[in-house]
This record gives structure tokens, sequence and C-alpha cells, in this order.
């Protein structure tokens, strides 16, 4: 009974040995995870300098240049100048028609003048005479017509034009039949109006011609804009 009793005591010993250094080691292997833990390097994203070099890129790229912007807009620009506009009502219902439209407009005055001929042959005895001479011209391909005014009856008038070129070419061509043409100038003067449209970009281009359409007594001509 000594014996067994002695020999348990013994083992609790033992095992109480082995319970303590089994603690220990679990310990220390528990602080070196730990140490290792806390000891780590941490890398901030500011501080890759390869990430950091990829951000200036895509900063950089999404710049506006609003100055380069703004020039590259004055280049795309265009003026014109619409007319001649011989009516001033319709002068004014243009001009109001591109005012709605969201264009910069305005009206401008100038004076044209020139010369126009009008070419005929002197009155001869007779209507008679004067419509079968007419008849005559008509078939030879000249404009012609009698003339019943009492200070130019019986008189055939071959029209007017207004080069004088022109006018020299008919004369000639009567004095081949064996008649004689004679020629009056007058001096004609007109006011004109016309419509300057002012900084146009590439969708009112196609929003004036949309207006101008129909208006064949119209030019448009490109002008440098101020």
């Amino acid at each position: 009974m000594p014996l067994v009793f002695g020999l348990l005591v013994v083992l609790n010993a033992v095992f109480l040995a082995w319970q303590f250094f089994e603690q220990q080691n679990r310990g220390h292997n528990t602080v070196n995870i730990v140490d290792k833990q806390e000891g780590k390097k941490i890398d901030l994203l500011a501080e890759r300098p390869d990430i950091a070099q990829n951000a200036k890129e895509v900063e950089n790229v999404g710049i506006v240049d609003d100055s380069k912007q703004t020039t590259s807009s004055k280049d795309d620009r265009s003026c014109y100048r619409i007319g001649p506009l011989l009516d001033p009502d319709m002068a004014r219902q243009i001009k109001a028609t591109f005012e709605k439209g969201g264009f910069d407009v305005a009206l401008s005055s100038s004076n044209s003048g020139g010369s126009k001929y009008l070419l005929y042959i002197p009155p001869v005895a007779t209507i008679e005479k004067a419509e079968s001479i007419a008849k005559e011209l008509q078939k030879q391909g000249i404009d012609s017509s009698v003339v019943t005014e009492s200070q130019m009856a019986n008189a055939i008038s071959l029209g007017t034009v207004a080069d004088y070129d022109q006018a020299q070419a008919i004369k000639a061509r009567v004095a081949e039949l064996g008649y004689r043409a004679d020629m009056k100038t007058t001096l004609v003067s007109r006011k004109e109006q016309w419509l300057l449209v002012n900084n146009v970009y590439s969708a009112g281009k196609t929003q004036i011609d949309r207006i101008l359409a129909g208006s064949s007594g119209l030019d448009k001509e490109k002008v440098n804009c101020r």
C-alpha cells in the first residue's frame, strides 16, 4: 500500500511538471506570433511609385485646357453676308427669322448703280410696217415688239440690257438684217440691304441653309469675322 501511494505521488509530480512546460511552450509561441505581426511593414499607396505615377498620368489626361478649347472654337466660326435685300419689309422679316434662330445678325445698307441700255429701231411710217419688221426679227431670235406710246409710236423695241457689249452685239445683228438700231443709256440706282450673320459654327451653317431654302435671289457670301 505505501508503495502504491508513493508511485501515485511520483506520477502526479511528473504530470504537473509536463503540464507546466507545455504551457510555457505555448505561451512562447503566441508571443512570437504577435511580435511578428506588429513588426510587419505597411506600404502606403501614396508611397508606392508605380501607383503614384499611374495616378499622375490619369490626372494629366483628365485636364481640359480652356484656353486651347476657346482658340479651337474661334477657328471654327464663320461669318456670312446675305443679300441683296431690295424690299425693306422683306429685310426686316428675314432679320427677325435669324434672330429667333439665335443668330447674331445686323443689317447694312448700300446704294448700287449702273447703266441700262434701251435698244430700238426708230419709228417707221405705219404700224403695219412696224409689225412686219418685228415678226422678221423674232424669226431670227431677236426679242422685239412694236412701241405704241405717242412719242415712239411705230418704233420697234429690242429690249433693255445691262451689259454694253451685249447691247453692241444686238445692234450688229440687226444691222446684218438691214435695219439700224439706236440705243438710249439710262442710269439706274437702287438701295440694297445685306444681312450680316456673325459667329456661325457648324450646326448654324446647316440652319442657315434651311432658312434660305427656296430663296434663289439671295446670295450667301463668306466674309471675315470681326
